[in-house]
């Protein structure tokens, strides 16, 4: 779910860019990035199996409530961006496939998302987030639709122009679009909202794990698909590709009619919004629910048995989650008037603020996943000697990039307004 997520319509674009600009020779990066991901993401299983507990609520008690404020309001805000991004993608995928004007498609998409919360199951999210997600497997068979030369794949394999501007920017982008602070407390409180969360048994942290691992050659290999898809099809070779009607001119190129192009990036690109916006919304909401110090589980028996009906169950949920769903309700708003109302506001503020809050945020959050499973976890969880310092070495080049994004996506949204 997470993993899909990852992949979602502003990552597909990085990709595509990726493709355009420099044709294969970001494609050795997104199979680096497989691992690192998955690294990133055990940790979170790791640590909501043998605590029970998700990020902010630990940090809550491991390292005290500041610290617990210092990480979920940046990520609620980061979330809220990151939402705004979704809706922003959906909105112009619809707009340049259909025509759909985007305060339709975008109001459509908000009253969806909080409707879908108000069900107060996750399993359902979860069915609807996995449903959507899985649509993005479509890039895999236009892979081969342009006929990629396997001469140049090999060649620009190995090839790393480091010395280019827009080749350091765009590894940054990839790995900021790989590595998002919401995916990893994401998966840690959706563990607990589950109910598998502080279970022992070998058993389930490996499933978990294969099931990390799966997702993350997924997330992974979609990004590929696309990335090799546009460099294929050589229509903006060494231009950005920014706008789905760029997409959707490739891919009327790639599948041979502007008809199947519109569905098939409508089912795609869309269904990667869906599943993304469900993952930050819920994040953003789990993450300040913690802080204050709430833990997420699921309704006991008694609480199922009294509201069979949906309308009681609705205001049952309201009833005991009231934060959880005073923050759902506030950053699908916020996120939607921003959309309708500030629409190249909004572009801006996702690009800039985005990468800025992304920067900041993700190293400390992957640091306190590492500290907190390498230092506080009994030995059958702990990460070993030699995972332990790998893992700090990989993390920390990720950071590294991280924060070498900000001043980048500065000097980018400066010279636009110029």
């Amino acid at each position: 779910m997470v993993c899909f997520a990852d992949t979602d319509g502003s990552c597909l674009i990085t990709a595509a860019d990726s493709g355009s600009e420099w044709r294969y020779k970001l494609l050795l990066l997104q199979i680096i990035l497989i691992p690192i991901l998955y690294f990133a993401q055990e940790l979170s299983v790791r640590l909501a199996l043998a605590k029970g507990k998700g990020l902010c609520a630990l940090l809550r008690i491991e390292a005290g409530r500041k610290t617990a404020w210092i990480v979920a309001i940046p990520l609620l805000i980061d979330c809220v961006l990151a939402l705004i991004s979704e809706l922003t993608v959906f909105g112009q995928t619809l707009l340049a496939c259909w025509n759909i004007p985007l305060a339709v498609s975008s109001t459509g998409f908000a009253l969806a998302l909080i409707l879908l919360a108000l069900t107060g199951s996750y399993a359902v999210a979860e069915k609807v987030g996995l449903a959507m997600g899985i649509l993005q497997v479509f890039f895999f068979a236009t892979i081969f639709m342009n006929h990629p030369s396997g001469t140049e794949i090999w060649e620009d394999l190995w090839t790393f122009p480091m010395n280019k501007d827009g080749y350091v920017k765009l590894i940054t982008a990839n790995i900021g679009a790989v590595i998002m602070p919401w995916m990893l407390a994401y998966q840690q409180s959706a563990l607990c909202e589950k109910g598998i969360s502080g279970d022992a048994d070998p058993s389930t942290l490996l499933i978990e794990r294969i099931d990390t691992g799966i997702g993350s050659l997924l997330t992974q290999g979609v990004m590929s698909a696309m990335l090799m898809t546009v460099a294929a099809s050589k229509m903006y070779a060494k231009q950005d590709i920014e706008t789905v009607d760029q997409l959707l001119d490739i891919f009327t190129h790639t599948l041979g009619g502007a008809l199947r192009a519109k569905i098939a990036l409508t089912f795609a690109i869309c269904g990667a919004c869906i599943v993304a916006a469900i993952v930050v919304s819920l994040c953003g909401s789990w993450a300040l629910e913690e802080a204050m110090g709430r833990d997420i589980g699921l309704p006991t028996n008694e609480e199922r048995t009294n509201c069979s009906s949906m309308m009681r169950r609705i205001a049952s949920n309201l009833k005991q989650r009231p934060i959880f769903y005073a923050a759902f309700i506030a950053t699908c708003a916020i996120a939607w008037v921003l959309t309708i109302f500030t629409p190249k506001f909004s572009v801006e503020l996702t690009g800039v603020w985005t990468q800025f809050i992304n920067g900041l945020l993700m190293p400390p959050t992957i640091f306190s996943l590492w500290y907190l499973a390498s230092y506080k976890l009994n030995d059958e969880y702990r990460l070993g000697p030699f995972m332990k310092w790998l893992q700090f070495l990989l993390f920390g080049i990720c950071s590294a990039f991280c924060l070498i994004s900000i001043p980048f996506a500065i000097e980018d949204s400066l010279e636009s307004k110029s």
